[in-house]
């Protein structure tokens, strides 16, 4: 992307799937705008696209109309997917199609928060680089197991750019202002954000165990990542004494002093919410999540679910599809009532 733009207007394109982020969309165009206003001219045009040409319902249920569909859009040197809970229920294969044939004519592709789904299915991932919004990073790497993915704000990799979501939209934006028209624009732009400093492509997601607990708990942080990497199969007490090198007295204080649990009974919590995670964001058979995460049975993993969150896995999706439904087509409410 280090050429020269002057003169140029960069077309962007942004395919909102439904239930994108709205919080995500608007500071990525928002940043685009003021690149045009503080340069005194247009560098950036944006356009808004949906799979039929509809309005699109966010995440918050608001409608957002769009330009047009992707058969009647022309080609744009560069597309953002934006997507957000559920993304793989939003593809088709007539959006494989048109991403690849934007591929092979050289855009460049971006993707905010899930978006990433979009461009892996389309298999536009390989020997590229990307991230996406750490809950569903668990999900992607296991869908995708040869895809490289990096838990941090963004990532640009030669033709493909991709960020977490949310304020790291506006970042992906700034970066992208930078290579393009230089850091002092960027920073301007930033600027009118009231965003005194662009982070770093690098920075992480989310606060470190360090951040929060202060550099005496690298003994924690060291457990956290042998639970993190033990779900479908977990370890014993025992063995995870031996594996973090910690005595089980000391074991027990280190995480009761960070959490307030047990260990075991905060190894549970994790793999419950992961498993939550993959129920909200993924299609995968309750049974499937079940072993991924570690449960013996789907009965077990059952009732552990419901007596952390109050309601069985199986419930806990249909009501978050009810919820979806009556969001995006509250014409439906009446049946399902009588129903």
């Amino acid at each position: 992307m280090q050429r020269d733009l002057v003169g140029d207007v960069r077309r962007i394109g942004f395919l909102l799937l439904p239930e994108f982020p709205l919080y995500a969309l608007v500071p990525a165009i928002e940043a685009l705008r003021l690149a045009n206003q503080n340069r005194g001219r247009r560098l950036y045009d944006w356009q808004l696209i949906s799979h039929d040409g509809c309005p699109v319902s966010a995440g918050n249920g608001m409608q957002m109309s769009v330009h047009c569909g992707i058969a009647d859009a022309q080609f744009l040197p560069a597309l953002v997917v934006v997507a957000g809970n559920h993304p793989l229920a939003h593809i088709t294969r007539a959006l494989l199609i048109w991403l690849r044939r934007l591929d092979r004519h050289g855009a460049l592709l971006g993707a905010i928060d899930t978006g990433l789904f979009a461009l892996a299915e389309a298999g536009l991932m390989s020997g590229r680089v990307g991230t996406l919004h750490w809950e569903a990073i668990a999900l992607f790497r296991e869908r995708y197991p040869a895809i490289a993915i990096k838990e941090q704000l963004l990532v640009f990799d030669r033709s493909l750019m991709s960020c977490a979501g949310g304020h790291a939209a506006l970042d992906m934006m700034l970066h992208l202002i930078a290579k393009e028209h230089g850091p002092a624009l960027a920073q301007r732009v930033a600027n009118g954000f009231v965003q005194p400093a662009i982070r770093h492509e690098t920075d992480p997601q989310r606060a470190s165990i360090d951040t929060l607990l202060g550099d005496r708990r690298a003994r924690f942080r060291r457990v956290l990542k042998i639970l993190e990497e033990n779900f479908s199969s977990p370890l014993g007490f025992a063995a995870l004494c031996r594996q973090s090198g910690l005595s089980p007295h000391r074991l027990a204080a280190v995480v009761r002093d960070a959490t307030g649990f047990p260990p075991m009974r905060y190894y549970l919590k994790l793999r419950l919410a992961g498993a939550r995670t993959a129920l909200f964001y993924g299609d995968d058979a309750v049974e499937d999540i079940a072993g991924a995460f570690g449960f013996s049975c789907p009965e077990v993993f059952s009732r552990a679910f419901k007596a952390e969150f109050g309601m069985p896995p199986r419930d806990f999706r249909n009501r978050f599809s009810q919820d979806q439904l009556l969001r995006f087509r509250p014409e439906t409410r009446d049946r399902i009532e009588l129903g």
